[in-house]
């Protein structure tokens, strides 16, 4: 799960979660998502709820710059930043808006209409029960299998967006 320094030059990496299970992480995870929005950059968003693999490569990131992770946590180019509170409070006084002069810029926010903003879909070869069905020729019989199209969610990465 090692994240190059050098892929995410120029980029902004939020690891998040779309649970709503602990309401005031979900509510920072909005927060930051929202503050990067109005400020019209380009950011990739990782929800961890959706793909368990981004929750590995979080910790694994954060154990080498000594963080204990949670919810959300912000990289821009390559570098850890820090979580909802400091986002909140480099916003307020400007320092935020001085390292954003460097990362791409977008137009008009918007949401993919292929997948609704989330990066991912329901699996295209089962559905998202994450079973697929192999027949045995030799007996007739029918066999559920482990899909290995998706993630343990049955979603697969989204084409139009990722």
């Amino acid at each position: 799960f090692q994240v190059s320094t050098v892929l995410e030059f120029g980029r902004i990496v939020i690891y998040t979660t779309s649970l709503r299970v602990v309401r005031t992480t979900f509510e920072r995870c909005e927060l930051v998502r929202k503050i990067f929005q109005n400020h019209r950059v380009k950011f990739e968003e990782k929800n961890i709820a959706l793909n368990s693999d981004y929750g590995k490569e979080l910790d694994e990131r954060c154990r080498r710059v000594c963080e204990v992770p949670s919810l959300p946590v912000v990289f821009i180019d390559g570098h850890y930043l820090g979580g909802a509170e400091k986002i909140l409070l480099m916003n307020e006084s400007g320092e935020l808006q001085d390292l954003l002069t460097k990362i791409e810029r977008v137009q008009h926010p918007h949401e993919c209409p292929s997948c609704g903003g989330f990066g991912f879909l329901p699996c295209s070869a089962c559905h998202g029960s994450k079973m697929s069905v192999f027949r045995n020729c030799f007996t007739d019989s029918f066999k559920a299998l482990k899909c290995t199209a998706c993630n343990e969610n049955g979603l697969q990465r989204c084409r139009s967006c990722a």
